[in-house]
């Protein structure tokens, strides 16, 4: 065959394909309850797997009513329902991730949720979203683990799974759960590893300043003692000593840093942080939308956004503001090594 007749041929076969396709990026839900959801946890995988360009995240609501911050005083948009998610995305999702929500048993969201995970999804559970997880069924006769201070009351509720504490994170076939709250930045890692490899892994993290994922962990080292009792009721007595803590916001926001000083600073039981930002909202480094605390217009303190590793930044910022002890409880409350007694 000469040469013009072979090209001639594979332009021919070529046409009959049709135009290369790029590969489809990787589809990842993270499911969220309006009436609240946590804030670290809905937020720090979002950004992460956003951050890396190599995974579609939506985080998907019943409605499109705004998401209440938990804690704190605030509130995020939902890009997607369950429903729209749906028609978008007939095959389901690659990945869901349920974070911690004020409404556990909601029997609409675990039949989807089961529906997603027959369509051959990961099914993910951050912190105490666990126990949503469990309620569905999709925990029986595996290994998981949760946030610290649930294990115990989930042991005995859900009895058919093997509940462990030594690790940040656990996967059992087609499920991974992972310890409490700031588990979720490692676990958000080590899950974009799964999706899109190591290389596009590090790379994440380096931009971020994160370190790399290790899931060391014991979570048998968290305890409430006498001294944390004494802390927590003390704080929450000296009224006269309250905070408000503005958290001023604007377009192109880290959010990362941002969940971090909204989620801690509300675990003081000294001071309760809100956002401040126009009321149409603004638009973070990662598309993510959030609303402001509306009502308020004096704050007896405002934060700036701090660079570096996020829960380390806040927990120096409320050590400095509060003392250490104060700022070993919230980092016991977010399960952070901080929060051990050493």
């Amino acid at each position: 065959m000469r040469r013009r007749e072979l090209l001639e041929a594979v332009a021919a076969l070529l046409l009959m394909a049709g135009p290369v396709q790029a590969q489809a990026r990787p589809v990842v839900v993270i499911l969220a309850d309006p009436k609240g959801t946590e804030t670290t946890d809905m937020i720090a995988p979002y950004a992460i797997l956003k951050e890396s360009g190599a995974v579609e995240v939506e985080i998907v609501a019943a409605t499109l009513a705004p998401i209440a911050l938990m804690p704190g005083v605030g509130w995020v948009k939902p890009q997607a329902t369950r429903a729209g998610f749906d028609r978008a995305h007939q095959g389901g999702a690659d990945m869901v991730i349920v974070p911690y929500q004020m409404k556990i048993t909601d029997p609409e969201q675990a039949a989807w949720l089961r529906a997603q995970a027959r369509r051959g999804a990961r099914i993910v559970s951050i912190c105490a979203g666990a126990e949503a997880l469990a309620h569905t069924g999709l925990l029986d006769g595996r290994q998981a683990t949760t946030h610290w201070a649930s294990v115990d009351k989930l042991a005995k509720t859900y009895p058919k799974v093997t509940w462990r504490r030594d690790a940040r994170w656990v996967t059992d076939g087609k499920v991974t759960t992972s310890a409490g709250v700031t588990a979720s930045i490692p676990t958000a890692l080590y899950l974009l590893k799964e999706l899109a490899g190591e290389d596009v892994m590090h790379a994440t993290a380096r931009r971020l300043g994160l370190e790399g994922p290790s899931p060391i962990h014991n979570g048998g080292a968290f305890k409430l003692d006498s001294a944390v009792y004494g802390l927590a009721a003390g704080n929450a007595a000296s009224l006269w000593r309250h905070e408000k803590v503005a958290v001023p916001i604007s377009d192109g926001f880290d959010d990362l840093a941002f969940a971090a000083q909204i989620d801690g600073w509300s675990r003081t039981y000294r001071s309760k942080a809100w956002v401040v930002a126009p009321a149409g909202g603004v638009t973070s480094r990662h598309g993510l939308t959030v609303f402001p605390a509306t009502g308020r217009r004096s704050y007896d303190r405002s934060l700036k956004v701090v660079s570096g590793e996020p829960e380390q930044a806040t927990l120096a910022e409320i050590r400095a503001a509060y003392g250490a002890d104060t700022a070993r409880f919230v980092a016991l409350q977010l399960e952070h090594p901080e929060g051990v007694r050493r």
